[in-house]
């Protein structure tokens, strides 16, 4: 199973994903999209909020083989 840790990333810097989408030109469509888990995002674009993060993908995103849905 993958978890999806971005809204905990969110809240730990407390921003925004408008503040997110300004400063990474991600569109805000897309960010709610990927918090919610409802649709599959492009590595480029997760690369662009570990770069605005200052994480690593790990952080952001997580696979347990063990877990499953």
């Amino acid at each position: 199973m993958i978890t999806n840790n971005f809204l905990a990333l969110v809240g730990k810097n407390k921003t925004t994903s408008s503040d997110i989408s300004k400063k990474t030109g991600i569109a805000g469509s897309t960010l709610s999209k990927f918090a919610s888990e409802k649709s599959d995002i492009k590595l480029s674009t997760l690369i662009k909020i570990c770069d605005y993060f200052g994480c690593e993908l790990s952080d952001l995103i997580e696979y347990d083989p063990q877990i499953i849905n």
